[in-house]
Formats: C-alpha cells, sequence, structure tokens
C-alpha cells in the first residue's frame, strides 16, 4: 500500500508545517539544560531537604536526557505534548517541594517558558489547557503563601504580576497562527483552494522514504483544454467554475492523492507507493477523467501520466519535476521533451554553479552600492541560458535555480558588510519554494534583493504576489530584472510592485545615440520614481551611456565600465564621479 499522504481537501492545521527547524530546537535545548542547572542550583539552597531534594535533583538530571531527544526527534506533535506534560511535572513537584511557597512562586515563570513553548510547537487547545494549569499553580501557591503567614498584599502583588504574564503566549500563539495562515495562503491557489505548485513541492519534499526500499513516485496531470481561451471567451467567472468543478472531482474521487493545481488549466495527482499500487491509481485518474463531462462549460479534458522510481537517495522534489515534466511531455510533445541532462544533475550534486559577482553602483555617490550574483558554468555544454533551458527540460530547473542561490550565499560572507546581495531567481522557483530559510544567513548582516528573471509568461500572478508578500515580510527587496526583455514588461511591474527596476542591457546600450531607446528610458525611471522603486541601468558600457544614465535620473548603473563580473577574490568596482 502507498504512503497515505494528507488530502488535500483537509484544510487548516493539518498543512500546517511543523515549526521545528534545527535552530529553533537548537535553542529549546540550550534552554531546557538552563532550567535543569537553575533548578539543580536551587536545590542546593536550604529551601529543599530529605526527599524534596531528592526529587528536585532528579528532576533536574532529568531534562539532559529529555532535551537530548527532543533535539533529535521533537518534529511531532505527540512528542511536544509529552515535552510540555513532563516539563509540567517536574517544574511543579519542584515548586511544591520548596518549604516556602513565597519564595517558590517566582518558579511560575518556568512555566510561563513552557507556555511559551505550547504556543510556538502545540496547538491552541494544548496552550489552553497549559495555562490553565499555569493559572491553577500560581493560585494554589498564593494560597498556600497566605496560610504561612505572608502579608496578603505582598501575595496578592507578586501574583498578580506573574499572572499578566499570561498574557505573552496567548500574543505569541496569535501571531504564529497569522504567520502559518499567510504562509499556507501562498501555498495554496486563491480558487480552486488546492495546493499551487509551490505548496506540492512542499508536501512531496515532506514523503518518507525509507532506507533500502524502492518506491514509485507518480503523477497524473489533468489538462482543461484550450482554457485560456474559454476564459477570454466566456468570462473569469466560467473559468472560476471550470476549476471549483475539476478540483472538487479530482479531490472527491481521489482523497489519498496529493491534488494541485499547478497552471491555470492543469491539475496534478501524486501519489507515493509500491509501482503496482501507483500505477492502478493513475490508471483510475485517466478512466474518471474519459469517463466524466463537466457541466461549468464545454470543454474536454486530457489526462497524461508519468512515474519515476525513487528510494531514500533520491530527492523527492527533483523525482517530482521529473515526473511532471514526463506527463507534459506526453500531452504537448517535444516542446518539453526530456533530454536525459547528466551533466546538469552532476552539477547540482557537486553544489551548483561557480558565482561571480558585478558591482553596482551609485550615480549620485559613485560609491559601490551591493552586487549581484551571477551563475558561471562549467565549459562544453553551452551558454549560461542553455544550462537553464537543459535543466528545465528535465525538471530540474527548481533545483539548479536553489543550489545557485545557496552558492551565492555562502561566497557572499566576505563581500563588504554594507554592500546589498542581490541573486536571481525566476517566478517558477519562487512560487513553488521558501527562498527565506535559505536566504536567511544573508539577511542578518546585509540587504538581500531577490531579482525576478522571467522571459516567459507568468501564469498565476496571484500565487506570485503571495510568494512576494512572505519575502517581504522576511525582510527581503524584490526587484524585476531585464525590464524590457521577453515578458518583463508593464503587467509585470503592476502585478509585482517592485522595490527595485532593472533596464534590460538591450535598452540601455545606445541610449545616448538612439532616441527611442532614450525615450524608453526615460519613461521606465519616470515609472519607477513614480511608484517609490529604484531604478538601476543594466549594460553601461561607455561614459556617454553613464552620462545619459545620470541625466535621466537614474539611481544605479551597472557594467563593464564600472566593473567587471568577479569571482570573490577579485570582487572590485571603478569608482564613477558623483
Amino acid at each position: 500500500m502507498p504512503v497515505r499522504p494528507i488530502p488535500t481537501a483537509e484544510r487548516g492545521s493539518a498543512h500546517r508545517e511543523y515549526p521545528s527547524v534545527p535552530t529553533m530546537r537548537l535553542i529549546v535545548l540550550t534552554l531546557v539544560i538552563t532550567v535543569g542547572l537553575s533548578g539543580l542550583a536551587w536545590g542546593m539552597s536550604p529551601q529543599f531537604d530529605g526527599v524534596s531534594f531528592t526529587v528536585v535533583v532528579v528532576a533536574a538530571l532529568t531534562t539532559l536526557p529529555s532535551a537530548a531527544l527532543f533535539y533529535l526527534y521533537g518534529r511531532t506533535m505527540r512528542y511536544s505534548i509529552a515535552f510540555i506534560v513532563y516539563s509540567d511535572i517536574g517544574i511543579g513537584l519542584v515548586l511544591f517541594s520548596s518549604q516556602s511557597p513565597f519564595d517558590a512562586l517566582p518558579g511560575v515563570v518556568l512555566l510561563m517558558l513552557v507556555s511559551l513553548f505550547a504556543g510556538v510547537f502545540a496547538s491552541g487547545r494544548v496552550l489552553t489547557v497549559q495555562l490553565i494549569f499555569v493559572a491553577v499553580v500560581l493560585v494554589a501557591l498564593s494560597v498556600l503563601s497566605l496560610q504561612d503567614g505572608v502579608d496578603g498584599w505582598l501575595v496578592s502583588s507578586r501574583s498578580l504580576t506573574l499572572l499578566t504574564a499570561i498574557i505573552v503566549p496567548i500574543l505569541l500563539k496569535m501571531h504564529v497562527d497569522y504567520l502559518t495562515e499567510k504562509l499556507e495562503n501562498s501555498r495554496r491557489d486563491g480558487v480552486s483552494g488546492l495546493l499551487n505548485r509551490r505548496g506540492l513541492d512542499g508536501a512531496v519534499a515532506r514523503f518518507d522514504i525509507a532506507r533500502g526500499v524502492e518506491q514509485t513516485l507518480g503523477a497524473a496531470v489533468v489538462h482543461l483544454r484550450d482554457f485560456v481561451q474559454i476564459e477570454r471567451r466566456l468570462g473569469r467567472a466560467t473559468s472560476h467554475d471550470l476549476v471549483a468543478e475539476t478540483s472538487a472531482l479530482l479531490s472527491e474521487a481521489f482523497p489519498d492523492a496529493i491534488v494541485a493545481r499547478t497552471q491555470p488549466g492543469e491539475f496534478a495527482c501524486i501519489w507515493l507507493g509500491s509501482e503496482d499500487d501507483v500505477v492502478s491509481r493513475l490508471a483510475a485518474v485517466r478512466s474518471l477523467v474519459e469517463s466524466t463531462r463537466l457541466r461549468s462549460a464545454t470543454v474536454s479534458m486530457t489526462c497524461t501520466s508519468s512515474t519515476v522510481p525513487v528510494d531514500y537517495r533520491t530527492t523527492a522534489t527533483v523525482a517530482l519535476g521529473k515526473t511532471l515534466t514526463a506527463a507534459a511531455f506526453l500531452q504537448y510533445g517535444d516542446v518539453v521533451a526530456p533530454r536525459n541532462n547528466d551533466h546538469v544533475a552532476e552539477l547540482i550534486a557537486d553544489g551548483g554553479p561557480t558565482i561571480v559577482f558585478q558591482p553596482v553602483l551609485s550615480v549620485a555617490t559613485g560609491r559601490i552600492m551591493g552586487y549581484e550574483a551571477l551563475s558561471r558554468f562549467p565549459s562544453g555544454h553551452g551558454t549560461t541560458q542553455s544550462w537553464f533551458l537543459d535543466a528545465a527540460a528535465d525538471g530540474l530547473q527548481i533545483p539548479l535555480e536553489l543550489a545557485a542561490v545557496r552558492r551565492a550565499v555562502a561566497a557572499s560572507r566576505d563581500l563588504p558588510a554594507d554592500a546589498f546581495l542581490a541573486v536571481n531567481v525566476s517566478a517558477t522557483t519562487i512560487v513553488a519554494t521558501d527562498l527565506v530559510p535559505i536566504l536567511d544567513e544573508a539577511t542578518t548582516c546585509r540587504r538581500v534583493v531577490v531579482e525576478i528573471t522571467e522571459h516567459d509568461l507568468v501564469s498565476d500572478y496571484t500565487a506570485l504576489g503571495a510568494a512576494l508578500d512572505h519575502l517581504r515580510d522576511a525582510g527581503l527587496s524584490i526587484s524585476v530584472d531585464d525590464v524590457g526583455a521577453g515578458y518583463s514588461g508593464l503587467r509585470q511591474l503592476v502585478e509585482i510592485k517592485p522595490d527595485v527596476i532593472k533596464l534590460d542591457a538591450s535598452i540601455v546600450r545606445g541610449i545616448d545615440t538612439d532616441d527611442m531607446r532614450r525615450a524608453a528610458a526615460s519613461a521606465l525611471t519616470t515609472f519607477a520614481a513614480a511608484i517609490g522603486a529604484q531604478c538601476i541601468y543594466e549594460g553601461v558600457e561607455t561614459q556617454k551611456e553613464l552620462d545619459s544614465a545620470r541625466a535621466l535620473g537614474a539611481d544605479m548603473v551597472q557594467g563593464f565600465l564600472v566593473g567587471r563580473p568577479q569571482e570573490i577574490s577579485g570582487v572590485n568596482g571603478r569608482m564613477i564621479a558623483p
């Protein structure tokens, strides 16, 4: 039987990614050990003797194995709940073992820390139970303090101070839920409610592929023929009805599949399991499509499918890309024919392309403001563009781009601290992946600009907008690269709302002598200023082009005149006169 993925019809908390990244687990480990040391030190005080001393020491020492277990295995809700119960029992025993309940009152703060943990790693219901437990312990210690003859006003003051701290875990939980909802929305299609391509990659990445067991990843791709033309002819309301009907059809018929809307008129059903089981499910999708006539509009549905073997050494998202590409090939033919470009996969396995940096200079001050990271590939397989085309043909575009971004982040450590870093990423990769963890190291020490390099038409601006909002919330700036080339035109600028606009070199070259290019550059520069974006002129190679860029109001320039792309050891730039 196949591994049963979470059905896409179940929306909400079931699809939330568990926030147990290694850094967070390391923080929790450190905190637990610190609390254990604190308890051990308190146990050595005169407050404890005999049995109470033994209880405190045992509770403190057990924090070491529990912290290690959480760091290694703390990725499930069940373990988090067990960890919370363990912490509450241990802290509660220590607090009530004290000879002075009033002196033990500040120890309720430790239970507050457990509540903060629950706010991040557990559900709202678990947090509610935890806060009730904190309140009960606080009231019990307060009552015991009064029975010991402690001044009532003093007990009330300390208890109320601690009680108000309960609001902190509640606020934290509200913020975590807000961020989780935004992340969830960025991974779902706004019309169907299904996963988009970004969400699909994330779901597949969580597949558990056991060591020594070869499984099969299968994709059935359902196409709505001439969907774009139907939307233009019958209107958006009809196209939305088509999407909703198709989504419901697939989700209800195949609840054990991961169902996603990967393109405006394209849906994918994904399974992982034994080859026979996956093949039978793909056949069921084809049978359903062949026997179904949609009610929303007269449109023909077709279905193509593909499988690829996977094992523990295979990256599930890479396998997904290959499977979807192969299925698309059956539908569209040689346009997307897989070429089995082993050199791309080998380069990704080796860590990705070599990174060079080209300086970007301020027109006003002549200083270097930042560097754009550019990929350079081994010779023998064509240009940089050829490498990315080969990667796309084999479903490896996203892994190759991410490898380049990781290399750029690692190499940027030696750049000047006040210089920004610009990395190139396609709209497809932005929608399909979460760049924030990858760029996190760079954002801690410098401004990072994500340049959208897109020579193909963006098919889903809603999904792209949600993904870009996620990047902006993380402090990243957004740039549209190559404006004036390919599809990087006004529609993209309006939809993306960039922080930086980069004029393509095809417009910049010759602006000192070509009135048409000069007019185009002037219009785009004016547009950038009007929306509050910075404007960078690429491809500046002569002093006259630089003078023209300055006259037209460019904020920054980039090109061979001011600095060629260099590896990190040779990075420099020519200062220009302001």
